[in-house]
């Protein structure tokens, strides 16, 4: 499992790339630590924030991957049948979790967004509110972010 896996949305699936295959942060701590470490490694021109294609290069997919910012994570069309059907987009739910992390709306992710979404990811991970995750809180926010990193692996 990777490091700063608790980050919400985008950014808890850049984290959870294989190229950062250590430990997960069992405090806060070592969370703010771990994003700002990957985040000033992500971060290729050093402006202090990750744009679309700093982000996608990071996950390892196409720039165009996250290019549309209107794209949709689900479309909905009906089988032959007649039957309803949603289909997963995987570029849409990339550009979803991406606009869940720019909290200002600015189109690009700063440091104190992508450790305000870590944060977040910790601290619902951290059932008994003691700051440090349990080997059983580890195990569930894993499960939890499943979702995220087969989206990125689909879109690879």
């Amino acid at each position: 499992m990777n490091k700063a896996m608790f980050a919400t949305g985008l950014f808890a699936a850049a984290l959870t790339s294989p190229a950062i295959a250590q430990d997960l942060p069992a405090t806060r701590a070592q969370l703010d630590l771990a994003v700002g470490q990957y985040f000033t490694g992500a971060d290729r021109n050093g402006d202090g924030q990750l744009d679309r294609a700093e982000t996608a290069a990071v996950l390892g997919v196409t720039r165009a991957t996250l290019a549309r910012r209107d794209q949709m994570p689900f479309s909905f069309d009906t089988d032959a049948d007649g039957r309803p059907r949603i289909s997963v987009d995987q570029g849409g739910m990339l550009n979803m979790l991406y606009q869940q992390v720019d909290h200002n709306g600015d189109d690009r992710l700063s440091l104190a967004e992508a450790r305000s979404a870590a944060r977040e990811r910790f601290n619902a991970a951290d059932a008994n509110r003691d700051g440090t995750l349990d080997k059983a809180e580890l195990a569930a926010a894993e499960r939890q972010l499943g979702s995220i990193r087969r989206a990125i692996e689909a879109a690879q």
